[in-house]
This record gives structure tokens, C-alpha cells and sequence, in this order.
């Protein structure tokens, strides 16, 4: 089971190594989630012109920020910035897909608090369309994480993977060749 009673929480993550990119994943596609989940990354070897333009604008932008790439436990967060709380940032390369990617960030808030940092907000930026999004989080959206983790928990335990969703979106996607080839 993923999800644990706390006594400073209502939920906390527990065993199962969910990451913001599953949280993400399981609002795009379920299949995607369960391959990813399984090992089979084709993000870092498929040589797609859209996640080699993702790497390169991921690379490129916010230089100058002094808190970048960190990662611990299963968050990996583009990078932070401090004041009375923990302010989260990522960077995007299109808005194709802001639900998931508000998902995400919703993720890394609800795991970050259920470790005990204090953090409500963060701002997804999209560099491309010069546009960025803030993400807030509130009782609500820890309720919709808590049904997402349950939900990812349940795709993880199937023998094979969903179906094809068979979207426009689907062409571009890195998976594209294990799922139409």
C-alpha cells in the first residue's frame, strides 16, 4: 500500500517509490506510467527531437539560480527558492500537458509537507511560450493526490500494461514505437 496514516499528515507516502514523473505520467498515459515504472525509460534514449528540446531548454534556462537539480528521496526538483517557506520551480517545454505537470508539482508539495517542510506553492514555467503557472495547494489537492497515488498503486500491480490511448499526442510521445510498432 502507498498511503500510511501520519499523525502530522493525513497521508504520507510510504513503500512504494512514487516519483513526480509517475504522478505526471499516470494523468497522461496510464501505459506510459506503467512501462516507466517497470524501467523502461525511452525518454533518455529515444533521441526524440521533443525530449532533446525539453533536455536542452531544461539546461539552459535559470542559470543563475543557486538551488538547482535537487534531488533526495524521490523528488527531483528543478529548483527552489527560500523564504518563510520552501518555494518550488519547474521548468517545462510546452503547456501540452499543464494538468500533469500542476500534478506533479502538487506532488512535490504533498510529499515535501509530509516530510515535514513547510511548502504551499510553486511556479511551473514554460520559457518557450514565455508564460509561467503558480501552483497553490490546499486540502483539496491533497485529496486528489492521495486518489492519484492510489491509482498509480493499482497500475503498478497489473502483469501488463493498459491499453493504447491511442492520442494525437501519441505520435510524438518517446513510447510511440513500444506502442504502435
Amino acid at each position: 500500500m502507498i498511503l500510511e496514516k501520519s499523525e502530522d499528515h493525513d497521508f504520507t507516502t510510504s513503500r512504494l517509490a512514487v516519483t513526480g514523473t509517475m504522478v505526471a505520467y499516470y494523468h497522461i498515459c496510464r501505459r506510459k506510467l506503467w512501462l516507466f515504472a517497470r524501467g523502461l525509460n525511452l525518454e533518455n534514449v529515444s533521441g526524440n527531437p521533443d525530449v532533446v528540446k525539453g533536455k536542452l531548454i531544461h539546461e539552459s534556462r535559470f542559470q543563475r539560480e543557486n538551488y538547482r537539480d535537487l534531488s533526495f528521496d524521490r523528488v527531483q526538483i528543478d529548483f527552489i527558492k527560500f523564504g518563510d517557506q520552501i518555494y518550488l520551480h519547474e521548468i517545462k517545454k510546452s503547456r501540452k500537458f499543464e494538468e500533469a505537470h500542476i500534478m506533479q508539482m502538487k506532488y512535490y508539495i504533498f510529499y515535501l509537507n509530509s516530510r515535514g517542510v513547510r511548502c504551499f506553492a510553486g511556479t511551473i514555467h514554460y520559457p518557450t511560450a514565455m508564460r509561467k503557472v503558480e501552483v497553490t495547494f490546499n486540502r483539496k489537492d491533497e485529496l486528489r493526490i492521495v486518489e492519484a497515488l492510489r491509482g498509480i498503486e493499482n497500475i503498478l500491480k497489473e502483469n501488463i500494461p493498459p491499453g493504447k490511448i491511442n492520442r494525437k499526442f501519441c505520435r510524438r510521445c518517446a513510447y510511440f514505437d513500444f506502442c504502435y510498432i
